[in-house]
């Protein structure tokens, strides 16, 4: 791309900092409008007009001190205080080093993809995943595993009730001597994993 002048700049501003209008950067990439502070270089707001399509007609936020939104004072109940919508690509909340808290009175999680291949909720870590709460109901209409390769314990320290139309329960022994609940060609043919 050829070096772009912009013969228009127009600027305002003082020790203090300023606003700039047609600012071309160091990429050589040109925004509409720069709002940033004269003490820091990484303190700014842009309204990109060019570069790629992350930046381009994007509106860029930059600072070395929080970044702080607090609204909602005059919402009406039930509408929302802060609204952020992604129209297209995705919708990243990344803090590679710390945490990502979400706090509220309820709080709702919900993918509702337009077919078998999306709405999909995914929890990975690398550690632990910890649920404490007072009752957790857990509800699949197709198929429900719990599988470890480990240790999986299953106690009800009052009641532990295991409800089916049909269980079985098989462990390492069963591949030898066979279960109690099948019968002799069901537990020949049974493979356990």
């Amino acid at each position: 791309m050829a070096e772009r002048k912009n013969y228009h700049t127009l600027r305002y501003g003082n020790a203090d900092g300023d606003i700039s209008f047609g600012h071309i950067h160091e990429d050589n990439n040109l925004s509409a409008v720069m709002l940033r502070s004269g003490q820091e270089e990484l303190h700014y707001i842009t309204l990109d007009s060019t570069g790629e399509d992350h930046r381009k007609d994007g509106t860029i936020c930059r600072s070395l001190g929080s970044f702080q939104v607090k609204a909602g004072d005059r919402v009406g109940k039930g509408k929302p205080g802060v609204y952020i919508d992604a129209v297209s690509g995705d919708l990243v909340l990344r803090a590679p080093n710390g945490r990502v808290r979400i706090e509220g009175i309820n709080i709702d999680l919900i993918a509702s993809g337009p077919n078998g291949k999306n709405g999909v909720i995914r929890l990975e870590s690398n550690e632990k995943v910890l649920i404490k709460t007072k009752i957790f109901d857990a509800n699949a209409s197709v198929s429900a595993k719990i599988f470890s390769d480990g240790t999986v314990n299953v106690i009800g320290k009052t009641i532990c009730d295991i409800y089916g139309g049909l269980v079985d329960i098989a462990d390492g022994f069963t591949e030898i001597k066979g279960s109690k609940g099948g019968s002799a060609n069901e537990d020949k043919n049974r493979s356990i994993l």
